[in-house]
């Protein structure tokens, strides 16, 4: 129910008391407005000083990253060139063993003779 002027200045009681309560209100609403501004406000200076660091983090991991994938690159290379070299050498030792079955197939062809010692 909402008064007229004329009510309103006809009864000053009331409208005293209307201000008086406004203060009151005003006056427990405007501390508890400003602590929360300054809690979200450290809250805020704690989330950035945090988030700073963790982009120096994230910078040094990266920089270890490029590091790691060089690193891996060359390691990849080694291993390719040991693959190569090994294979070179299998090859080698096989061009080695040829002569050596074929003088084994040899040694197996020729029968061995049978010597008689009971004449000795």
């Amino acid at each position: 129910m909402q008064m007229s002027e004329k009510e309103i200045l006809e009864d000053p009681q009331r409208v005293t008391r209307w201000v008086a309560e406004s203060q009151q209100m005003l006056g427990a609403a405007i501390p508890a407005l400003i602590e929360a501004r300054d809690h979200l406000r450290q809250t805020l200076e704690t989330k950035e000083r945090e988030c700073e660091r963790l982009q120096g983090e994230l910078d040094a991991l990266r920089g270890n990253l490029g590091a790691l994938q060089i690193e891996f690159a060359r390691l990849r290379g080694e291993r390719e060139a040991m693959s190569e070299t090994f294979s070179g050498i299998v090859g080698l030792l096989g061009q080695a063993q040829r002569p050596l079955d074929e003088i084994a197939r040899r040694l197996h062809v020729v029968q061995p003779v049978a010597v008689d010692r009971s004449a000795v």
